[in-house]
């Protein structure tokens, strides 16, 4: 057997893998985590620019976040500072799971088209890397999400993302790149006692037959403390996802931690924690 026919082997037994987990719940930071993987409409400088590039309009502070969790990390530096010429933001993510590693770097700009109204876009080179005793595979892959966000009030928000609403070719499997969807997020904040956050995305390539719903719940102890719960059913893994965290949100800086599981299969338990700057 050549080792070329020994890796497409390989890769075809590491796609039947990972198209079990290509779905879950994207770990984005400890925030969403902890509430459930919500946060498309809800303006959180630590990581809802990953999930909505329109945020970056809404944060007014340049700000930078670094999360951590098991086989995977990522940091954010947001810029919508009095100095800027226009909201933009940089992130890098990896996660690395068995032979495969996927790292995207990605800039997001975004715009105010009214007070209330926000539109952004993100470009992000992706890159997969497969590494065994075979071979080593590089495929870099292009890819592009839209997103829009509409404050009816200070306490009150929604917004829309598009992912993937363009990216360029690529020879790794379908079931291992980023996939296209839509979501749509929104929260509500109580008396600055307690905020509600709900989100939904579709299945991928925008069918809406396995439907992703999202939940979660913050309730402020005071000014810097933040207990958080949240609630995953994900129709496209067919799993049920909990979540709890705490956070600290002080003056000069935030620290998150978030703890998801799945009653079914521990193996999908996970710890997350976030470092939030502004500067």
């Amino acid at each position: 057997m050549t080792n070329q026919s020994a890796f497409k082997i390989i890769l075809v037994l590491s796609t039947l893998f990972f198209s079990n987990i290509s779905f879950a719940t994207p770990v984005v930071g400890s925030v969403s985590t902890a509430t459930g993987g919500t946060g498309r409409g809800t303006v959180e400088p630590t990581d809802s620019v990953l999930l909505n590039p329109a945020i970056v309009a809404q944060i007014p502070t340049k700000y930078f976040s670094f999360n951590y969790s098991k086989d995977q990390m990522g940091l954010t530096i947001s810029d919508n500072g009095r100095d800027a010429l226009f909201p933009a933001a940089l992130a890098l993510n990896r996660i690395e799971v068995d032979h495969l590693q996927t790292q995207n770097i990605a800039v997001a700009v975004a715009y105010s088209l009214l007070p209330r109204l926000s539109v952004g876009l993100s470009v992000g080179l992706v890159e997969y890397s497969f590494d065994n005793s075979v071979n080593d595979q590089k495929y870099r892959q292009t890819v592009g999400d839209f997103g829009a966000t509409y404050a009816f009030s200070k306490g009150f928000a929604i917004g829309l993302v598009a992912n993937k609403i363009f990216s360029s070719k690529s020879d790794v499997d379908l079931t291992l790149q980023k996939q296209r969807t839509m979501g749509f997020g929104t929260n509500y904040t109580y008396q600055n006692f307690v905020r509600f956050r709900f989100d939904v995305e579709t299945a991928p390539d925008n069918k809406i037959d396995r439907m992703v719903y999202m939940a979660g719940l913050e309730t402020f102890m005071n000014d810097w403390l933040i207990i958080r719960f949240g609630y995953q059913n994900n129709n496209v893994l067919a799993k049920n996802f909990t979540s709890a965290g705490l956070g600290f949100a002080g003056p000069q800086f935030a620290l998150h931690y978030a703890y998801l599981s799945n009653p079914a299969n521990s193996d999908d338990n996970r710890h997350s924690v976030d470092l939030g700057i502004p500067f």
